[in-house]
């Protein structure tokens, strides 16, 4: 009687729950995220982030496109901006340590690189000890 599997046509990817958990961090500060890279980075932070945002918008596991950006913003959020590419024109250079969006960077920056250790996107520490 029900010899086959029921489909309706649609096919599947296979995505890890680190994956999907590091996607549902991305989905909940995104506001926080598309903010702090205007103000850190201005025009070239908000395309980051945009460009991000649409290649999570595609189905199936992280690219290393996706990664690779990933990591770009999270050097932007702890203002390691250590490649050639990036001029650092944001508002960090006139960023006070006693500016109370100070904290809330941090807290994000610290957010975003939990979940891309999650995710091993970057290696966690602990792991290389062992």
């Amino acid at each position: 009687m029900f010899h086959s599997p029921i489909s309706d046509g649609t096919t599947t990817c296979a995505t890890k729950t680190s994956e999907l958990a590091l996607r549902s961090f991305l989905s909940d500060h995104d506001t926080a995220l598309g903010d702090a890279a205007n103000l850190l980075a201005d025009r070239q932070g908000v395309r980051l982030v945009n460009a991000i945002r649409d290649a999570l918008d595609q189905p199936g596991p992280l690219t290393r496109r996706v990664r690779r950006m990933l990591l770009e913003l999270r050097d932007m959020l702890f203002l390691e901006h250590t490649n050639g590419d990036w001029e650092d024109v944001g508002f960090f250079a006139m960023l006070e340590p006693e500016d109370p969006i100070v904290p809330e960077l941090c807290l994000l920056a610290d957010g975003l690189d939990d979940a891309l250790r999650a995710a091993s996107v970057i290696p966690d520490p602990e792991e290389r000890a062992a």
